[in-house]
């Protein structure tokens, strides 16, 4: 009862905190309102700015049509105006342009200069026909565009917002009298013809109009229709607001009364009417089914709280069981964990131990071989075939060996990474030299090219050694006789990084081989063992090795065709050399 009690003293907390729900649907509305009246004031504001603008060009555009009439009346009188009764011609002065000006001047001024019409080109004969600022822009829009008026809103020197029309005027046959060929002849009102033809533009008719009265038509008409809205919303809500507190808020305050005597744990308390809202009465009847089932909840709740005791207690157990058995697990693992290190620490001794022994006497016999070789004795043929045949037999098995060694070192993180200046011209040729005596037996070409870019730079002159010797032993293994090795050196200096390719005509590799073409004792496939025979470390040893340098090897391969391996190794770029540096 006392946690009951708490409860409902934190709900009342929170319900006194929180605003009256008419307040919200007040400020909710108000809100709206707010929102319609601007997107509608300014949605009819805009509306009615694109009808003035329809509306002044309309007028404009039938000014300047008036204008043309008057224009192109004058333009056909000339006959009957210069020319006598007698047929002789006798200029008056009076054609179209000049009348067109004088009407558009008497026009302006019976306007009171608030209308302006006016005749404008470029290079007038009057300088009183001059283009402003915006009659250029039109000009200019007529003759780069091809349009044939131009409009906008403009504000004049007063300060004042005006219309602007701007309309061409296309040259006829009768306008060739004054301004067509030949240019620079003077015409019959004493100017030079400018050399135009029919179709050309010869000005254009400016109207000027002022908006005040529209203006102040739009802020009118938008004032009327904003101040209906606001009284229409203002009824609309007021009406909502009253039906609101009578149907929703009212009786949700009797059921607020009733909940509050239920959250003292009186649950038959008595549960007010509440109207003729169909949403209030459901919400009514869920509020006494709630106190009927809460009723029933608390007279068993200390039965079911005795219950869930009870089984967290068995929970609990068992989770402590699980605990123990899982510690047990965790045990047994690193006890197995640390026989499997064992395991593999004592196989490696084994392995190292192994090679030691192998490659001693394997050393051995290759010194004996050298110095039978070079005893000045004369010897058989069938036995310097013996001992070729156990030279290059040992060679291999040397090999098998020292990658076994290798990789032992390797795979046991013992490897310690030197930073040793180097010029990979000097490595790519000593490396290069190693093999290629195994190439010239075989006829085998091997060539190598170093990028001029290729810095000095600081490695580890035997891991990298060992790379390209893996890699070149193997590209001249499985090379027939007549094929080619080519080993090229590049550098990227935005890593920097040197980027190593080993590129033969040898086999190839199939494409469903190559995925684990890196992993220990793997090679092609079985006929390839038996045929170049090999120990399959040499590829992982280069893979792992280069890994510990902090680079990447890959493959590009196609069967019959050849293969190429890509080294890539970041490398530091070596500006100076040390004078304390031994190896300088």
């Amino acid at each position: 009862m006392g946690q009951r009690s708490g409860e409902a003293a934190m709900g009342e907390e929170k319900t006194q905190r929180s605003w009256p729900l008419a307040a919200r649907y007040i400020v909710l509305m108000t809100a709206v309102a707010v929102v319609m009246i601007a997107v509608f004031g300014l949605f009819s504001y805009q509306e009615q700015s694109r009808q003035m603008e329809a509306q002044m060009l309309a007028e404009a555009r039938v000014l300047e049509k008036s204008v043309r009439a008057t224009w192109d009346f004058i333009d056909y009188e000339q006959p009957n105006i210069n020319y006598d009764r007698d047929g002789t011609y006798n200029f008056k002065g009076l054609y179209c342009s000049l009348v067109g000006k004088s009407v558009g001047k008497l026009f302006t001024m019976s306007t009171d200069n608030q209308y302006v019409l006016r005749y404008t080109r470029f290079d007038p004969r009057n300088a009183l026909d001059a283009p402003d600022a915006f009659e250029s822009a039109a000009l200019n829009a007529f003759y780069e565009e091809g349009v044939a008026e131009y409009t906008g809103f403009v504000e004049n020197e007063t300060g004042a917002r005006e219309f602007r029309y701007v309309g061409a005027i296309y040259l006829t046959e009768s306008c060739l009298e004054c301004h067509g060929e030949p240019a620079g002849e003077l015409d019959v009102t004493g100017f030079p013809k400018e050399g135009l033809g029919v179709g050309d533009i010869g000005g254009a008719v400016s109207i000027s109009m002022p908006t005040d009265l529209y203006q102040a038509g739009i802020n009118r008409n938008a004032l009327l229709i904003i101040g209906f809205f606001v009284l229409f919303l203002t009824v609309t809500f007021g009406a909502s607001l009253l039906f609101f507190r009578r149907r929703v808020t009212a009786p949700l305050a009797g059921l607020k009364t009733a909940v509050g005597e239920m959250g003292q744990g009186n649950f038959r308390a008595a549960v007010p009417p509440t109207g003729h809202v169909r949403e209030i009465d459901e919400l009514t009847r869920g509020v006494k089914v709630m106190a009927g089932e809460l009723d029933s909840l608390y007279a068993t709740l200390e039965e079911k709280v005795d219950t869930r005791t009870r089984l967290y207690r068995e929970a609990n157990e068992m989770l402590e069981e699980q605990r123990a058995a899982l510690a047990r697990a965790n045990a047994l693992l690193e006890e197995t964990n640390g026989k499997l290190a064992d395991e593999n620490e004592y196989r490696t001794n084994i392995v190292a131990i192994l090679s030691h022994e192998l490659r001693t006497p394997l050393t051995s016999i290759l010194a004996f071989v050298d110095l039978w070789e070079t005893s000045g004795e004369e010897h058989s043929c069938e036995s310097r075939e013996c001992l070729e045949k156990i030279k290059a037999q040992s060679q291999v098995l040397l090999e098998m060996v020292n990658n076994a060694l290798d990789m032992v070192r390797v795979e046991s993180g013992v490897v310690e990474i030197a930073r040793d200046p180097i010029d990979m011209v000097d490595l790519a040729a000593s490396v290069v030299s190693a093999i290629e005596p195994v190439a010239q037996r075989k006829g085998v070409r091997i060539s190598f090219e170093v990028s001029s870019e290729v810095p000095l730079v600081r490695g580890d002159w035997s891991q990298m050694e060992k790379i390209l010797g893996n890699l070149l032993s193997n590209a001249v293994k499985f090379t027939d006789t007549g094929g080619r090795v080519r080993f090229d050196v590049a550098f990227q200096a935005v890593s920097p990084q040197l980027v190593l390719k080993v590129a033969d005509t040898g086999i190839g590799i199939a494409a469903d081989r190559l995925e684990g073409i890196f992993d220990r004792f793997v090679q092609a496939d079985a006929s390839i063992s038996r045929k170049y025979r090999g120990s399959g470390l040499g590829l992982s040893l280069v893979k792992k090795t280069a890994e510990a340098l902090g680079g990447s090897v890959a493959v590009e391969s196609e069967v019959g065709r050849g293969s190429v391996f890509t080294v890539v190794l970041p490398v530091e770029i070596l500006e100076e050399v040390d004078d304390e540096d031994p190896d300088c």
